[in-house]
């Protein structure tokens, strides 16, 4: 058999072994001694290593803040191609039609937080590693699965990692979308403090990640507080111990596009302005972070030729002694400087805006005309019959962690997107099809 066919006969040991890692629940905990982010992480890693193991791969745990499995080539002081995934994932919220930590398979798609992002892709490429290793392939370059374990949050494993094993000359992060990504957006985790709200407001709670679009909003009001205006809003109103319940949903998504999704805080904020006209902070909320995620309401509509649009997005809302916060997730262009964001925004918001703290990731720019680039795009243009370019996203994915490492796949383009989304699966087609994408991918960068 060739290395297509060896592939095609693991499908079944493939699909399985999705399964048993979409079940360890990875949503990052409080740190345990010898675990950095929690229990189930570390398990999940310890059964990918040893998966690895038994193909006949080297296995190295760093101290379970990432892992990576080796295809050694014959020469020790090789290059070394990397493959850049990760095994945690974000927080789920309820409406799943099947378990979000099941691996459940229905009408052909395998369900679960993961399945996407980044589990199955990760799978795809250790499957493909393994048909490689079974056809007698003999690598140039040494090939390198990498697993990190708290990518969602701030990648303080692959930072960690960094300093202890020498990073790959090149790479992939299979936690994009194909055709190849050679941009990716800087992108700046503010937690702002906007001002006091009126004090008929008694709480405001949405969201739980700044980088997830929140699906639900709820708020808290005096029982004083005339809601006539609500009914120009798509509200719930419930009563509770002598005050007021409010509710608003939305359609979560991934923070990097906001716009595939719909914002639960936003018919709340609107609403909640509504009914206090008077308060300055509502009203600068509901108007100019409520109205769009490309920053023309809010009066920096910042662009570029190279990544287009800035985009902003609500991710967390709280209440605290009366004061709004909100964790804001921003992707900006990439020939913008994060100090420039942050001047552009203050300017044009209320005086009692703030931001409090935030958390930075430079852009990331790789030459398309760079062998990397050239070489991926090669491939995934022969094994899908056309003639793809590279393309920009908002996201962050662990390319920006190494100067020539981009986003190639899972995401084919048109799909549907599911991840950071109730019912998040990778059908099984479209798991093989990014396999046989990445086999090929392997045998030219490490042939």
């Amino acid at each position: 058999m060739d290395r297509k066919q060896i592939l095609d006969s693991l499908k079944a040991e493939m699909i399985d072994t999705l399964q048993k890692v979409l079940r360890f629940e990875t949503v990052t905990t409080d740190a345990l001694p010898g675990m950095p982010f929690g229990k189930n992480n570390a398990d999940c890693l310890a059964y990918v290593l040893k998966k690895g193991e038994e193909m006949g791969f080297k296995s190295y745990n760093c101290d379970n803040y990432a892992g990576h499995l080796d295809f050694a080539a014959d020469d020790k002081n090789a290059e070394v191609f990397g493959v850049l995934g990760h095994l945690d994932v974000v927080p789920v919220t309820e409406g799943w039609i099947a378990p979000p930590f099941g691996g459940e398979i229905i009408d052909g798609k395998i369900y679960g937080r993961g399945a996407m992002d980044d589990k199955g892709p990760m799978i795809a490429c250790l499957y493909a590693a393994k048909a490689l290793k079974m056809s007698g392939f003999r690598p140039r370059r040494t090939l390198r699965l990498i697993f990190g374990c708290d990518e969602e949050n701030n990648m303080a494993c692959i930072k960690y990692y960094k300093t202890k094993v020498k990073m790959p000359d090149l790479a992939i992060s299979p936690d994009g979308d194909f055709p190849v990504i050679n941009v990716e957006k800087g992108i700046y985790a503010m937690e702002l403090d906007v001002g006091k709200v009126s004090d008929a407001v008694l709480d405001i709670s949405a969201g739980s990640r700044t980088n997830v679009v929140p699906d639900l909003c709820t708020a808290l009001v005096d029982k004083s507080l005339d809601l006539k205006p609500l009914e120009k809003f798509n509200v719930e109103v419930k009563e509770a111990d002598g005050r007021i319940q409010l509710l608003t949903r939305g359609k979560s998504t991934h923070g990097a596009m906001p716009h595939t999704g719909v914002n639960a805080t936003w018919e709340m904020f609107r609403a909640l302005s509504a009914c206090l006209p008077d308060d300055k902070t509502l009203a600068f909320v509901a108007e100019k972070m409520c109205r769009d995620v490309n920053g023309k309401a809010w009066g920096f509509p910042l662009e570029d030729e190279v990544s287009g649009k800035i985009t902003h997005s609500i991710g967390v809302v709280s209440l605290k002694n009366g004061n709004l916060k909100i964790k804001l997730d921003v992707r900006y262009p990439v020939t913008y400087k994060d100090s420039f964001v942050a001047e552009a925004m203050k300017k044009n918001s209320i005086d009692s805006f703030k931001i409090e703290e935030g958390h930075i990731k430079q852009p990331l720019h790789v030459d398309a005309d760079s062998p990397l680039v050239k070489g991926l795009l090669e491939v995934y243009n022969k094994e899908m019959s056309c003639d793809a370019k590279p393309i920009a996203i908002g996201g962050g994915t662990y390319s920006r962690m190494l100067p020539m490492c981009v986003a190639f796949g899972p995401s084919f383009p048109g799909d549907t997107q599911v991840i950071h989304e109730i019912n998040e699966y990778v059908s099984i087609d479209r798991l093989m099809q990014m396999a046989h994408i990445y086999l090929e991918a392997f045998a030219k960068m490490c042939g």
